[in-house]
């Protein structure tokens, strides 16, 4: 039964991405990718609950891709996935606070990587509810400031705002201005960047 979760699969090496992706497509969505560079892009477009990255790729090393992974989508897990026995590359991963497994890879590993990124999301999610009460009374925040703020912390776009509550973009607009109003933050994102971050430190 597919969970809804969302996979980023960054390898090179088509065979790997194939298989990688018909292990996790069971559990949601999976969007897969060859470079470094394509990776920085879905990084900028989406949240995902887990990242599984090779090291080699033609235009770097995932290892650099720990850190922006971890910073866009910081409750994800970041699983390495290699060919490689370094210890040099073992120790760099551990320490990102990523995990490591060797290649090639099992499927019951996938199924596990997806158990506990389904985990985490529903632990995530209770947070930001919980951060959301407190925001509501700290902020005087409407009803419907509280639904933008989790909309913005779901990662689902602005343009679908107006579509979500059926008003015009610009009643969408004023809206979030209010918001910010109180909030004191200047960009919408650093709203949602904020909430996300303090309900990153809220006891489950």
């Amino acid at each position: 039964m597919r969970s809804g979760l969302t996979f980023l699969v960054v390898d090179d090496d088509a065979a790997v991405r194939r298989l990688v992706v018909r292990g996790l497509s069971v559990h949601g969505d999976v969007e897969a990718v060859g470079t470094c560079a394509a990776a920085r892009l879905s990084f900028r477009a989406r949240d995902y609950d887990a990242i599984i990255m090779d090291v080699r790729l033609p235009d770097g090393s995932g290892l650099e891709l720990i850190e922006l992974a971890r910073k866009r989508s910081p409750a994800a897990i970041v699983l390495v996935l290699t060919g490689s026995k370094q210890h040099a590359v073992i120790e760099r991963t551990l320490e990102a606070g990523a995990r490591y497994l060797l290649k090639p890879c099992d499927t019951k590993h996938l199924d596990l990587v997806a158990a506990e990124a389904l985990s985490r999301r529903t632990a995530a999610r209770r947070r930001t509810t919980l951060t959301l009460e407190r925001w509501a009374k700290d902020y005087s925040l409407t009803k419907v400031e509280v639904e933008l703020l989790a909309l913005g912390a779901e990662g689902v776009a602005r343009h679908e705002f107006s579509e979500r509550h059926d008003v015009r973009p610009d009643t969408i607009r004023r809206q979030i201005q209010m918001l910010l109003q109180k909030t004191g933050d200047d960009t919408f994102e650093r709203a949602v960047n904020s909430l996300l971050r303090e309900a990153l430190e809220e006891p489950t």
